[in-house]
């Protein structure tokens, strides 16, 4: 295998800076790469099912690079230790040809035909990753997609070819002159307007700050995922219309992944529809929307009372509370605390929407000395397919309050979270379950986020019928400050 490793380097430095050499391990985890094409984790990341192919097969990376790609297993006798990938920059090296065409003799016209415009290539790649990735056809293109289609051909700068307008048209069965109408109107929205909301809380920098975009309609993944990472909070909620419901939420976090639903740029959005008076919100009036998530249609409300105070509301995505084959000690000693700590007489739960983990303290005392070891419980997290560990005190603060918790998931870059709104479904029936609350309460109030000074409060009303669990969250939210961002 060294020796392997050894040519694949001696190749990357022969072709450079035409070739990248990058390695994974036996799962296909990244390890290692030379001469890197994309800083981007979703150009990195890697299908070893892929190394089954017969040969190379071509990839369009995010950054606009088509490239050829090979993939092949490493083996120590029989058994695969890890996994090279071996890509050439087409692009790049289809320029070069072109470039130094005068040397090639015989065969020089057709090589011409080949190599004479690239960027028609480039077209090409585009619209068909377009294609796939929206599992559309020029002939199903609404007007929006043929508009956000074209306005990613020019951020990829596939419009500064003579010709390349009509080319264009041509692939999309559409006029030039409709082309040149959305070049104009696509240049209207290189404007992005952020916001920037502290979830559940009423007072600024308490609970957890989200970033907020109502007007996403323009903007692609890519770009969506590049206005989460520059704002780096943990999770920008992105409003788009819908299909199924009023409007669409999307939502990203710095590290680039869209996750199915977030709670506290939820509260973060809906607090802007209501501040923006988006919808015909006004002063003394509720409107309530169907919303689409990835996690289902949601209900979801934005109310502005007399005295110009936002309340907000959402529906839970379906709650999927089960029991788990980990022990308190399991998750203790994964976790990096004591195992005294914990009140082993309530069991441990799972809820299976949004992959959190349900555990109870003793105390508020003993909540205050918990310290998650980020490192070792991402590890944990990833073997057991966990998001979050919600640990609950039945202690709070303010006593008006049945629970405080704290949340923890460094697998997905959140070593504590302020505020969590997305497990507060499944906690409302791990309460109920287990007979935390009163009997015949169907509401509480949760505390979080003291311990790290961004201090929150939410309700949370839950209803139980068939066995299937119910909850609606009410929040509170605060503006800290809008920005716009020049694409």
């Amino acid at each position: 295998m060294e020796h392997t490793l050894e040519m694949a380097r001696n190749l990357v430095d022969l072709f450079y800076p035409l070739v990248e050499l990058t390695l994974f391990d036996a799962k296909g985890s990244f390890k290692e790469v030379f001469n890197s094409f994309s800083a981007l984790k979703e150009d990195q990341e890697c299908d070893v099912k892929d190394f089954q192919r017969s040969g190379p097969f071509p990839e369009f990376l995010a950054t606009g690079k088509t490239v050829r790609c090979l993939i092949s297993p490493l083996c120590k006798g029989e058994e695969i230790e890890g996994y090279m990938r071996l890509r050439y920059d087409l692009t790049c090296f289809k320029n070069l040809q072109e470039q130094l065409g005068f040397l090639v003799q015989g065969e020089t016209s057709s090589l011409s035909q080949v190599i004479i415009d690239p960027w028609k290539e480039s077209v090409d790649q585009l619209i068909a990753h377009y294609y796939t990735e929206n599992k559309s056809s020029v002939q199903a293109m609404t007007a929006k997609e043929r508009r956000e289609l074209i306005s990613r051909l020019q951020n990829k700068g596939l419009f500064d070819f003579r010709e390349s307008t009509a080319y264009v048209a041509s692939k999309l069965q559409i006029s030039r002159a409709t082309v040149y109408n959305y070049l104009t109107t696509a240049a209207q929205f290189r404007k992005v307007h952020v916001h920037q909301v502290d979830a559940f809380t009423s007072e600024k920098f308490g609970g957890n700050p989200a970033g907020v975009v109502l007007d996403a309609d323009e903007l692609d993944e890519s770009t969506m995922r590049k206005i989460a990472r520059e704002l780096n909070l943990s999770e920008t909620a992105f409003l788009s219309k819908g299909k199924k419901g009023i409007f669409q939420m999307r939502y990203f976090t710095p590290t680039g992944h869209e996750i199915a639903f977030c709670g506290h740029s939820t509260v973060g959005a809906l607090y802007m529809i209501a501040k923006e008076r988006r919808f015909g919100i006004g002063k003394g009036s509720k409107h309530t929307f169907d919303v689409e998530t990835a996690s289902g249609v949601l209900k979801m409300e934005a109310e502005i009372d007399d005295n110009e105070e936002i309340q907000v509301a959402y529906e839970t995505p379906l709650i999927k509370l089960k029991p788990i084959d980990l022990s308190h000690e399991a998750i203790t000693k994964a976790a990096g605390f004591e195992l005294s700590l914990v009140d082993q007489s309530i069991p441990v739960m799972y809820e299976g929407t949004n992959k959190d983990l349900f555990i109870v303290v003793r105390s508020l005392q003993d909540l205050k000395k918990i310290e998650c070891d980020p490192k070792s419980f991402a590890n944990f997290s990833k073997q057991h397919d966990i998001v979050a560990l919600c640990v609950v005190s039945l202690e709070a603060f303010d006593r008006k309050n049945q629970f405080h918790m704290r949340c923890f998931a460094p697998l997905v870059g959140i070593a504590e979270d302020p505020f969590t709104g997305s497990v507060l479904g499944g906690l409302a029936a791990y309460v109920d379950t287990f007979g935390l609350l009163s009997k015949g309460s169907h509401s509480f109030f949760v505390e979080q986020g003291h311990f790290i000074e961004r201090p929150g409060i939410v309700k949370v009303e839950f209803s139980k019928k068939q066995g299937i669990y119910q909850a609606k969250v009410f929040a509170q939210a605060v503006h800290c400050f809008s920005t716009e961002i020049n694409l």
